[in-house]
């Protein structure tokens, strides 16, 4: 470790920190959603431009390049730019104000970290081993596939992905005290795929049923086999989940439905074990709809890969977590978590680590998990994400 380094930036840290919270508070109370994040994206470009940091040209989001001693090679951080459609049902200063829409991932706390650590890493530029990449990207939370898969594919066409030695990304999560920080090697999200499927029968008078082929009871049936699958014939110890979010079916109270829609997610850790309950609930949709003569359509959209840390990156991500905040304060995670992340298209072609930082604290009333409406988190974690950006730059 750079221990001068370290020392230098906590000394500043507290100027970095005022001017971080301000920008996320500003970026709070003006969420925008997916791939539009145009108001965001000016934010970022001015704040880069007048610490004197190169932007190259991008095909969304924002990129910026802090040079290093080695120009050949490069440490790459991102942070995640757009909110949630989710109504805030917070009573705070910096609620959003733009109805419907929320920051209630943590995402504008993660585009102030980085805009801070760019500041920080500015002033000690000539102490950088390698050029730094930012990388402001939209889309994290879709819509389809999100925006970090764009954004590699630029990065690719461009020559500048293949220069990249590491990438790091960093969230805020209330599960964990702020001030810890929390990784593990290998899978640390899920992959996720989302499925519709129309079950087509016969409709007519509930008086009649034998007349008629019930698409709202074949329905329940699939959900229910599918359910009894995920407990029967899956591994307990290889984690998947089969969530059923939507089931729509009938008309009124005295007609069988002809039609039924059912539509959910499938999030695994293992790429074979997703092939292989994508392929059986084809399999036993089908065969369900069948024994009853209803028909069956299904659409699977293929989404997000499982997110796998490389060991590599995360002994990195250790051992600066351990200088940063703090030997007791490093956790080990023993599972990776269900929900998905569109970093995993970073970690797919380039060591990463995802590395979560805690910012939990029911003291102060932060304690909703993300996706919530009332979701907020403990600001002072993001001197903890400044610093780990910071000297995973410096560090590598």
């Amino acid at each position: 470790m750079n221990k001068t380094f370290l020392e230098e930036m906590r000394a500043e840290l507290p100027l970095v920190m005022e001017e971080a919270v301000t920008t996320r508070r500003q970026i709070h109370m003006h969420p925008e959603l997916g791939f539009d994040t145009q108001e965001t994206e000016k934010l970022v470009r001015e704040r880069l431009t007048s610490l004197g940091i190169e932007l190259p040209d991008a095909k969304i989001g924002v990129l910026g390049v802090i040079r290093g001693k080695d120009s050949s090679r490069m440490v790459a951080l991102r942070a995640d730019m757009d909110a949630l459609p989710i109504e805030e049902k917070n009573e705070v200063p910096y609620r959003s104000q733009c109805p419907g829409k929320m920051h209630a991932c943590g995402h504008d706390g993660h585009t102030a970290m980085l805009l801070g650590a760019a500041r920080l890493l500015k002033c000690h530029e000539a102490e950088l081993p390698v050029d730094v990449l930012l990388i402001f990207q939209p889309a994290e939370e879709g819509p389809g596939l999100g925006g970090a898969r764009v954004m590699l594919a630029d990065l690719q066409e461009k020559q500048i992905a293949q220069r990249i030695v590491r990438v790091f990304g960093l969230h805020v999560s209330n599960d964990w005290p702020v001030g810890t920080v929390a990784t593990r090697s290998g899978a640390m999200a899920a992959s996720l795929d989302e499925f519709d499927i129309t079950i087509l029968g016969k409709g007519g008078h509930a008086g009649q049923p034998h007349q008629c082929i019930d698409a709202l009871s074949i329905g329940a049936k699939v959900i229910t086999a599918m359910e009894s699958y995920m407990s029967r014939r899956m591994d307990p110890f290889d984690q998947a989940v089969f969530s059923v979010g939507m089931f729509h079916s009938g008309t009124a109270k005295n007609v069988v439905a002809d039609t039924a829609a059912i539509a959910g997610t499938i999030r695994c850790q293992r790429e074979d074990t997703r092939a292989k309950i994508l392929a059986d609930m084809e399999r036993m949709v089908k065969g369900i709809c069948e024994g009853f003569g209803a028909e069956a359509k299904i659409d699977v959209l293929h989404g997000l890969p499982v997110l796998s840390n490389s060991e590599d990156a995360v002994r990195d991500a250790l051992s600066v977590a351990r200088e940063v905040a703090g030997e007791d304060q490093v956790i080990i995670l023993p599972n990776p978590m269900m929900g998905s992340e569109d970093f995993a298209y970073f970690a797919q072609a380039i060591p990463a680590a995802f590395v979560r930082i805690g910012s939990g604290n029911p003291e102060k009333g932060f304690t909703w998990l993300a996706h919530h409406p009332r979701f907020d988190f403990d600001e002072d974690a993001m001197a903890t994400g400044i610093q780990m950006l910071c000297n995973l730059a410096v560090n590598v």
